[in-house]
């Protein structure tokens, strides 16, 4: 008897899953088919509680597979080795398939113990899409024993992560995701934590702005550690806030332009618009879309964050692939050479100070430029603490 696992968090599930899920039925000779929400997942948040994504699950895939919900139940982290355990106890004779993506392959190394996973069933893993792939099939069976089989399913980049941005944009999904899904997400107001902002935001910006913003939001969640992804959430979010803010309005935000080209300006003020119109007291977003234009030197994670996403976002019409490699540092200090080059380019007679004093701190060399002295570094230091103060 052959039956197939495939566990996930499901939130939501979509129409890449359940192709997959049909896939694997059908390429594999699966006798039965067994869809595992997650309950507690051991590397990612989740905020959508275990038994509405068991839901969602249900009515994505409840007409032609069994909806466990044994995860869901137990007690701790799900973990993949206690699931197979539990089903080569109760099917001690039968083949186990654990389905995933091609991303699990990658990240196969660091699960909970894969020696013992793979012990207990064959990996069918979806979107055999490049040669690179194969070498790390190979190196999994070198490493843990791990038998690989390919599922040929069409590649797609739409992610959960990314259809839960388009809900809580108001976008349709309705193509990407099976119609009942659609519908409880709706009906149940789920994806929308931050919705009134987003719907403020809305009211502040153009609709190829916003659509701008919603890119930048998405780029900067495919960048953020864990630990930063609400932050960069809401700076991504709010960096543009202050784009159209006319200067008849600038003293209601106690903002003065002084010497600042016009071409920054909405970065700065971007920063009191956030704090006075949206609330916001945290410095580090406030920090991070100040400065999302022109950098700083010394800059915060964060801070790289929201400047790389703002340049590296999906829309953005010139070759990008170059920028986005590497880790956050190497794709920061890409783009920030690349700004500074069109900035020289363009904007010589206008460019803010403060993007030199950036490219010195990071890349001096690139454009023959001095590195910041120790005295520039405490001048600058100092002056921030200053502006901090007031």
């Amino acid at each position: 008897m052959k039956i197939g696992i495939f566990g996930g968090t499901f939130n939501p599930p979509h129409n890449t899953h359940v192709t997959m899920a049909r896939e694997a039925v059908k390429q594999l000779g699966l006798d039965k088919l067994v869809v595992m929400p997650c309950g507690d997942p051991p590397h990612k948040r989740c905020d959508v509680p275990a038994k509405t994504r068991l839901e969602l699950a249900r009515l994505a895939f409840g007409e032609f597979a069994e909806v466990s919900d044994w995860e869901v139940v137990q007690r701790g982290k799900s973990y993949t080795l206690r699931t197979l355990r539990h089903f080569a106890e109760i099917c001690p004779q039968a083949e186990l398939y654990l389905i995933v993506g091609g991303d699990s392959v990658r990240n196969f190394g660091s699960w909970y113990q894969p020696k013992e996973i793979a012990k207990l069933c064959t990996i069918a893993a979806a979107n055999r899409d490049s040669i690179a792939l194969e070498e790390v099939a190979r190196n999994i069976k070198r490493d843990f024993g791990a038998e690989i089989v390919w599922l040929q399913t069409e590649p797609t980049s739409l992610s959960s992560t990314e259809i839960r941005l388009r809900y809580l944009f108001g976008m349709d999904n309705s193509c990407y995701v099976p119609a009942a899904v659609d519908d409880y997400v709706r009906a149940n107001g789920l994806y929308c934590e931050y919705g009134a902002m987003v719907r403020s935001v809305n009211g502040y910006l153009t609709p190829e702005r916003f659509l701008h913003t919603y890119y930048v939001v998405k780029r900067g969640q495919e960048i953020s550690p864990p630990e930063l992804k609400e932050k960069a959430f809401v700076a991504c979010l709010l960096h543009d806030v202050a784009k159209y803010i006319p200067k008849s309005d600038y003293a209601k935000y106690n903002f003065c332009q002084g010497d600042l080209p016009d071409s920054v300006v909405h970065s700065f003020l971007g920063s009191c618009v956030a704090r006075r119109d949206f609330g916001i007291e945290d410095k580090d977003i406030l920090d991070a879309i100040a400065y999302h234009t022109t950098g700083r030197p010394d800059m915060t994670a964060l801070e790289k964050i929201v400047y790389v996403a703002d340049k590296t976002e999906d829309s953005r019409p010139y070759p990008k692939e170059h920028l986005k490699k590497g880790d956050l540092n190497e794709q920061f200090v890409a783009c920030l050479i690349e700004a500074y080059q069109v900035c020289l380019e363009r904007h010589c007679d206008s460019m803010s100070p403060l993007s030199e004093l950036t490219v010195r701190w990071y890349c001096p060399e690139t454009f023959g430029l001095k590195p910041l002295s120790a005295e520039e570094i405490s001048k600058f230091q100092y002056l921030q603490g200053e502006k901090n103060d007031n």
